[in-house]
Formats: structure tokens, sequence, C-alpha cells
């Protein structure tokens, strides 16, 4: 029988000390050195990757050897934060009634403790499992992953092949009509940064300027702003809406524009971005202020593409809608987006383990806007779920602003409620991704 009252006072006794190891300075060692300590006084076995200085990964697992495990994975980086921002300091892993706040609590330090307290309790109780499992915590993350991630792909090539992995990116709810629905990231969106150029042209008097390269971004932008790719909704984006859609009753000739219409106004920017590509203007540079760039007027974009998106049909698309203007238009980065194939039973299993606290609860798939390590594994033959469920007062509208933003906090039962929910889910899942 597990002692749930001593899980929770562990989980936010490890949580506290895990923040108070400020990772934001490229020093995940110190965060490393923690995790394989405490792992090894639960009995379990531990490898460290030095991928510069102080900087590393670390794989935890129930035995020295495994195949095709169930990989937990989370990053032990933070982004950086400003004490006079936050109510409380940023790195004090402060437990105030029943809420621990910091940087990590989110994203995603309390990931990784969910994770090692699921083989903590598997180790301890003796559980029986259909799969090896393992918890994989990088550096890294947040700065691209050369050195956490990919230079664990590099010496472990064939880790992820054929297994599932839990990652980031979901379990937390959104409400409509006092429904919650569970996102679990199933894909992420593409992203390119684009650079679009426009040549001032000369005039004589510099005191009467013509403006002519600024009208010109104006015009490039009303464009983007009415942007249209020639794409297609993402699976799954269809059917989350459409499972929405039939608990709200609207399951004929169902249409994004039609969804919209019936589900919160605060919501439509999230579900708008789930359908489309979307173009954001992050940096404009011109004129006289600017006076080292001659002239020239610059916007900078950030466009997250559907996966479906390639390289090339951006690139046409760019082209046809700036064709009769005079600029110059450069794809400076891209990287394409995935979503994963959609396994049913999964889902339901989700839902099933889910729905034992949470009466009525959705389990939706979720195509993600932002990127995390996902992106680099999708293709490895591997099933990746962006899950780990919270309450539902943590809910998507509420934990979106703090990542990487202020006064990160998390309830103690919602950490405990993780580690509950992803320990039922990696002690009954059943198959793994080959078959």
């Amino acid at each position: 029988m597990i002692d749930w009252n001593r899980v929770k006072t562990m989980a936010s006794e490890y949580l506290s000390e895990l923040i108070q190891i400020d990772t934001s300075k490229r020093n995940e060692m110190l965060a490393v050195n923690w995790l394989k300590n405490k792992a090894e006084q639960h009995g379990l076995f531990t490898f460290v990757q030095t991928t510069a200085d102080n900087r590393g990964n670390i794989i935890i697992s129930l035995k020295p050897d495994y195949h095709q495990p169930i990989v937990l994975l989370s990053h032990l980086d933070v982004v950086p934060a400003k004490e006079e921002d936050w109510e409380i300091l940023p790195f004090s892993g402060a437990i105030i009634n029943d809420v621990i706040w910091g940087r990590g609590t989110i994203d995603t330090k309390q990931l990784t403790i969910t994770h090692l307290l699921v083989l903590i309790l598997i180790k301890e109780h003796q559980l029986k499992l259909q799969h090896d499992v393992i918890l994989i915590a990088t550096s890294d993350e947040e700065n691209g992953s050369e050195f956490g991630l990919l230079a664990l792909l590099t010496q472990s090539a064939t880790l992820f092949n054929g297994t599932i992995v839990f990652n980031e990116g979901g379990g937390f709810p959104i409400l409509i009509e006092d429904q919650a629905y569970y996102l679990c990231e199933m894909g992420q969106k593409g992203r390119a940064v684009i650079k679009i150029a426009a040549q001032q042209e000369q005039v004589e008097n510099p005191y009467l300027p013509n403006n002519s390269s600024s009208k010109t971004m104006t015009r490039t932008i009303e464009r983007f702003h009415l942007s249209n790719l020639p794409e297609q909704v993402p699976a799954i984006s269809q059917l989350l809406m459409k499972t929405i859609g039939k608990q709200l009753n609207i399951t004929e000739n169902l249409t994004t524009e039609l969804f919209l219409e019936h589900i919160p106004v605060h919501l439509h920017s999230l579900f708008k971005a789930m359908t489309k590509t979307t173009f954001s203007i992050t940096r404009w540079s011109g004129g006289r202020k600017h006076p080292t760039l001659n002239g020239l007027s610059e916007i900078y974009i950030d466009c997250r593409t559907l996966p479906s998106v390639t390289f090339d049909q951006l690139q046409d698309y760019l082209n046809i809608s700036v064709k009769d203007l005079p600029v110059q238009v450069e794809i400076l980065e891209f990287s394409q987006g995935y979503e994963m194939e959609i396994k049913p039973k999964d889902l339901v299993l989700f839902e099933t383990i889910l729905t034992k606290k949470v009466s009525h609860a959705k389990v939706v798939p979720f195509l993600s806007i932002g990127g995390s390590d996902s992106r680099h594994i999708y293709r490895l033959d591997t099933q990746v779920y962006g899950y780990c469920p919270m309450l539902p007062d943590m809910t998507f509208d509420r934990v979106i602003k703090m990542v990487h933003g202020t006064n990160e906090s998390l309830p103690l039962d919602s950490l405990l409620f993780g580690i509950q929910n992803m320990l039922d889910i990696v002690t009954t899942i059943e198959r793994s991704v080959e078959e």
C-alpha cells in the first residue's frame, strides 16, 4: 500500500531542493549530480554523460540494462529570472500554503521529480511492468539542445527506437462549459524566421522623405495578416475539435469557423494557431534612426507552420505573396513540424486513469505551438506524448502565463496528482511502438 502523504512530502522536498539549484547559467551538472545522488540512495542505477564543462545528461533506470524502455523525458535547464519581478524569490523553492514557488515548477523540474518518484515507487513496491522504464533528464533544452538531448543521441542513437516517450507539453486542461479537456501533445508546429527587406527610394531633400520602404513594408505586413496558405487542418487538431464538438452538439459540417462560434473567445487564438500557419512580426528596423542600414527597411517574422508545410512550400508561398512588391524575402531558419500517429488505445488509457479522480474529463490530442526536445526524436520510430496531468485548476490558460514568465508556482496536490497518474500509466500500458 503506497503512503501518498509520504510521497507528497518527499516530492515537495525534492522539488524544492532542485529548484534551489539555479540552472539558468549553463551549469546543469549541479542538478545532474543531485539527481544521481538521490537516485542511488533509492537503489536506482544511473549513467551520467558529460557534454561540456558543467553540463550533461543523466539516465536513471531500475536495472543496469534495459531494452526499448518507456522513456520519461525532462530537462534540467531553466530560463533566467529577475528577482525583482517575482512575488517570491525565483530560486527559493519556497512552499507557502501548500504551493511551491520557483523557476522550474512548470518548466520542467516538476516533471523531473514526477518521473523520479515514479521510479522510486516502482522500486520500493516491486511493481510489475510490461516494459523497462527509464528517466532521462537533459541539459540545454532551452537553447537548442546541442549540449543536451542531441549530444545523447550521438552516443545512444538507438535508445528511443521502438518505444514510447513521455515529455513536457501537455496535461493541462482547457475548460469549456465546465467540461475539462486535457491536452495531450501529439505534435508540434514548425518554425521559420523570415527576413523581408525593402530599399528606400533616393530623394534629393532628406527633410522631405517619401518613406517608400516603410510604405512597402506596411503593404507587406497587410498581406501576411490576411495570409491563407493552402493547407489541411492537421489530423490531431481535427480530432480535438471533433471531440469537443460532439460534447457541444455540433457534429454536422464542423468547420474551424463554426467551432470557434461555440467556444469561449479567450480560446480562439489557441485553436486558430492549431489549425493554420501563423505569421508574427518580431522586429522592424529602418528609417533615419537606423542609418547603418543605408535606407534599407527590414522586418523579421516568426512563422509557425503546420506540420505538413515544407521549406519549399513556404518559400513558394512567400514568393507568390510578395511577387509584385519591391522586397527581398529570405528564410533564415526553418524546422518542420510533426504530428504523431493517433493511437486511440493510448488516449483511452490516459482518460480512464484520469477519470478515477476527475470525473467526466476528456483527453484530447494537441498540436503545440511551441517547441521541445520531442522534435528531435519523433522520427526515431517513437511514439511521443507531451503529457503529465495536473488538477483541473491548473488550466492551460493559467499555466501558459507562467512558462518563461514570472511567479511560476504549483500546488503540491497537483504535483502528487501527476505522480499518481504517471505511475498508473507506466505500470498499465501494454504495448511498444513496433507492435
